[in-house]
């Protein structure tokens, strides 16, 4: 009551200055104008209008009065018919001044369901082309979920799933830019090679426990495709060796001697190295393409993954595997580090 009683003698003031010839600059204005617009969702009517004669009086153009205010109304009593009585009212107007509407925005409440709604009412009123923007702590899972309930309900209101789905927008911002979930990529630094004549001679750190123990020497990087086309696995190997020219290739655990799996030639469709050069020795060696190129490579390498390991909810591990060769190695250091304990 204080606060209203507050707002009421703020918005006084400034109506006071107004009708007396005070001149706000352009600045001025602006800081009036989104100072007083949160006002207008308050469930007191007068504030509401004091609001509005605020607005009136700082522009000049009923037009822009009318589709500000129309823009700020909310609905108070839940009723679906105030969406249209703001929305499309102020689209129809727009359209009589020659202007193109280009959509609504949904920021509280269940979205799924007011996003078929808006869409219901929008593509009845002739509006069937505008977006529909969603935003509220949106994320991968949240939009899924979304787009779930909507494939499900749509038919229920006469609204096509499929159209309203190509219709909407996301405004995720506040789980993408403070890396909700994983605040921190943790990284640690091992010695796993050491160069001396030019010649990598493999290191080794053993760890109390097997998966922490590293898999050591100069490594190259490669992904295995199968008869799909989708990639089965990444494989780790010792510089030197290439799985293209292997008849059949071994696809080792990193630290567990029982589990490995063969992949005869017959079964594998193409072997992509995954490391390229781009600096060497500080001198740029490689052309870097542009950021559209980047995001088509992205989307391809998605793609290609197996469907399973791209479901959000409980995905399939996507392995990364050891060549024979590797596994070899690391076990000979290994028993190597261990054997003075053992004498």
């Amino acid at each position: 009551k204080n606060a209203q009683m507050s707002n009421h003698h703020i918005l006084t003031k400034i109506m006071y200055l107004l009708n007396h010839g005070e001149v706000f600059t352009s600045n001025e204005a602006t800081d009036v104008f989104f100072g007083v617009t949160k006002l207008f969702q308050s469930q007191n009517a007068a504030l509401r209008r004091m609001v509005y004669l605020v607005i009136k009086a700082l522009s000049k153009d009923q037009d822009n009065v009318f589709v500000v205010i129309n823009c700020l109304s909310k609905d108070m009593t839940g009723n679906t018919d105030l969406f249209r009585a703001n929305a499309i009212r102020v689209f129809e107007k727009l359209c009589r001044k020659g202007h193109q509407p280009v959509g609504v925005r949904l920021d509280s409440g269940d979205l799924a369901y007011l996003s078929i709604q808006a869409a219901r009412m929008l593509n009845e009123a002739g509006f069937s082309d505008t977006v529909i923007v969603l935003s509220n702590n949106l994320d991968e899972l949240v939009i899924w979920q979304i787009l779930t309930q909507i494939q499900e309900e749509a038919p229920r209101y006469g609204v096509d799933a499929d159209q309203l789905i190509d219709r909407l927008v996301y405004g995720v911002g506040t789980r993408l830019i403070v890396s909700d979930g994983e605040p921190a990529l943790g990284g640690v630094y091992k010695l796993v090679a050491v160069c001396e004549n030019n010649n990598w001679i493999p290191a080794l750190k053993i760890s109390e426990s097997r998966s922490k123990t590293p898999n050591p020497g100069h490594k190259l990087a490669w992904r295995i495709y199968d008869q799909r086309g989708k990639a089965t696995a990444d494989l780790l190997g010792l510089e030197g060796e290439n799985p293209r020219e292997q008849g059949q290739i071994i696809l080792r655990h990193p630290s567990r001697s029982s589990k490995f799996r063969t992949l005869q030639s017959d079964e594998i469709t193409r072997v992509e190295p995954l490391l390229v050069d781009i600096l060497v020795e500080g001198k740029l060696v490689a052309d870097l393409p542009p950021i559209d190129e980047l995001r088509e490579r992205r989307d391809k390498d998605v793609e290609r993954l197996d469907p399973g390991v791209r479901r959000l909810m409980n995905p399939h591990i996507y392995h990364v595997s050891v060549t024979e060769k590797l596994w070899n190695m690391k076990q000979e250091l290994v028993a190597s580090a261990l054997s003075p304990l053992r004498s």
